[in-house]
C-alpha cells in the first residue's frame, strides 16, 4: 500500500565539513541551551535550518524561516551541500547505548521518499498533533522548499525480504560514517541499482506504514503538497512535492525502543493537595520512601496499570495501581490513557482543551529533572509513566485511533542532516 521511491537527495560534502559537527537531533528535542551550542559548534550545523534563532528584530522579510532558506541556498552555492547526481535510497544504521540497560543497540532503516496520502489507509498515525507545531513546520517548508528531517515510520516485513535485498549494499564501504557528539554512530550506505529500487518498492507496496515519529512533519508535507498542487496544476504525479522523506524501519527491528514521556503539573489553580487521598478511594495507592524507591517500583512488572506520583511541598512519592475493566479499545488499555482519564480529568478536572494548550501540563523524558522541579516547588505534581510497546503503537494505528499527545518517544531520534529532500515544483521523482 505504500509507494516508496528513490530520490536525488542533497547531502553535506564530507570534504567541506566535519559531518560529526553538522548533524543534530530533530527540532522538537533541541532545547534553547542545545540550540546555542549547535550554533557555536559549526557555522553549517543543521540547527540553522531546522531550529533557527528567533530574534527581537525579526520581520516578515527577515526571520528564522527566511534565514533558513538563505543558509540552504548559500550552502548549495558554496558546495557545502551537494545534490546527488542520480536517484538513490539510503540504508541508515544508528548505533546507540540503551539508556536503561546500558547495552549497545543498533536500529536499521531505509531512507527514501514515500508518496503522500491522507491518513487512514496506507499511512496510519498513532498520536494526536498540535496546530502550533504544524504551522511552524509549514512556514519552514515553504521557505526552504525541502524536507529537512525524515518522518520516522514502521513497516511490516514478516518474510524479512528487505534484509536480503539490501545485503549487497551493506557489503560495500559506507557512503557516510559519523560519530555524533553524543557518542551515537550513524552509518549510511547508498543504493543506486534500479533492480534494488523495484524489489524494495514491491515489499513496501504490501505493507501499511505506521508513523512512529514526525506526525507534524507528515501533516505539514500534506498541506505543502496541497498548496503546490493548487499553485502548479500542470505538475505531473511524480512531482517531488507529492512525496515526503521517510526513514522506514521494520516493526520487528531489535533496535526499536520507546521511552516514556512523563507529565509535570504546574500553576494549576484548582489543584487539590488531597489528590492522593482521593485516588486511594478508587485505586490502590502505595507510598514509596523516596525517589529511588519510586523509580524502582515503576520498573516492577505488574498486571494492570501503574502510575508514579510525586507531590510538591514534601507531599511524598506514591505508586497508583489502577484497576480498569478489560476493553477492546487499544487506546483505553494504555497507561497514558489511564493517567489522562482517571487522574488528570476525573480527579483534577483538567479539560481536554487545557491538556491540548499545555497551560498547566509540561512533558519531559528526564525523570530526574522532573522530580527535581517538584521537590524545589517548580511543579505541583509529577506523573511518571511506563512506555507503551511497539505492538501497542501498531495496534492503535490499525484501529484508526490515536493516543494522547506525547505518548511515545522512540529513542533515539534519527539525526537531521544525513540527507535532505528538495521539493521544488520542477523536480520529479524517478520510478521504482
Amino acid at each position: 500500500m505504500a509507494t516508496v521511491r528513490p530520490f536525488q537527495g542533497i547531502l553535506y560534502d564530507p570534504k567541506r565539513v566535519d559531518l560529526s559537527q553538522v548533524v543534530a537531533p530533530p527540532y522538537d528535542v533541541i532545547s534553547p541551551v542545545e540550540q546555542r551550542r549547535y550554533y557555536r559548534q559549526d557555522p553549517h550545523n543543521v540547527v540553522r535550518l531546522i531550529a533557527g534563532e528567533v530574534r527581537p528584530t525579526d520581520t516578515e522579510e527577515d526571520n528564522k524561516y527566511t534565514r533558513a532558506a538563505g543558509f540552504f541556498q548559500q550552502w548549495l552555492a558554496d558546495g557545502i551541500l551537494r545534490r546527488e547526481a542520480r536517484p538513490g535510497l539510503y540504508v541508515y544504521s544508528h548505533q546507540f547505548v540503551d539508556p536503561i540497560s546500558g547495552h549497545e543497540r543498533v536500529r536499521r532503516g531505509l531512507l527514501g521518499v514515500v508518496e503522500l496520502e491522507p491518513f487512514g489507509s496506507g499511512v496510519l498515525p498513532h498520536e494526536q498533533t498540535h496546530a502550533r507545531a504544524k504551522a511552524d513546520r509549514l512556514s519552514l517548508t515553504r521557505a526552504v522548499v525541502a524536507n529537512l528531517s525524515p518522518v520516522f515510520a514502521l513497516y511490516e516485513d514478516p518474510a524479512s525480504l528487505v534484509g536480503s535485498i539490501i545485503a549487497s549494499a551493506l557489503a560495500e564501504p559506507p557512503r557516510l560514517s559519523i560519530t555524533s557528539e553524543d557518542g551515537d554512530h550513524h552509518t549510511v550506505w547508498a543504493i543506486t541499482a534500479a533492480e534494488r529500487f523495484h524489489d524494495l518498492a514491491e515489499v513496501y507496496r504490501t505493507s501499511r506504514l505506521y508513523i512512529a515519529d514526525g506526525h507534524h512533519r507528515y501533516e505539514t508535507a500534506l498541506n505543502f503538497r496541497n498548496k503546490q498542487r493548487h499553485d502548479h496544476p500542470e505538475a505531473p504525479p511524480d512531482a517531488a512535492f507529492n512525496y515526503v522523506l521517510m526513514l522506514l524501519v521494520d516493526v520487528a527491528d531489535p533496535g526499536l525502543m520507546i521511552l516514556p514521556t512523563h507529565r509535570l503539573l504546574h500553576d494549576f489553580e484548582r489543584f487539590d493537595p488531597a489528590l492522593v487521598r482521593k485516588l486511594g478511594s478508587h485505586h490502590r495507592v502505595t507510598p514509596r520512601s523516596d525517589r529511588v524507591a519510586l523509580l524502582a517500583a515503576m520498573q516492577e512488572p505488574t498486571p494492570g496499570h501503574r502510575i508514579g506520583v510525586a507531590l510538591g511541598q514534601g507531599g511524598g512519592y506514591f505508586t497508583v495501581d489502577v484497576a480498569r475493566a478489560t476493553t477492546a479499545d487499544p487506546v483505553s488499555r494504555l497507561d497514558v490513557s489511564v493517567l489522562h482519564d482517571e487522574i488528570l480529568r476525573r480527579e483534577l478536572g483538567l479539560e481536554p482543551a487545557e491538556l491540548e494548550s499545555e497551560r498547566y501540563l509540561s512533558y519531559s523524558r528526564d525523570v530526574g529533572g522532573l522530580l527535581d522541579r517538584v521537590e524545589t516547588g517548580a511543579g505541583q505534581a509529577a506523573f511518571l509513566l511506563r512506555p507503551p510497546a511497539v505492538s501497542d503503537v501498531v495496534e492503535v494505528a490499525r484501529a484508526g485511533r490515536v493516543m494522547p499527545q506525547k505518548s511515545t518517544y522512540f529513542f533515539p531520534k534519527p539525526a537531521s542532516g544525513i540527507v535532505f529532500n528538495p521539493l521544488a515544483a520542477g523536480i520529479r521523482i524517478g520510478p521504482a
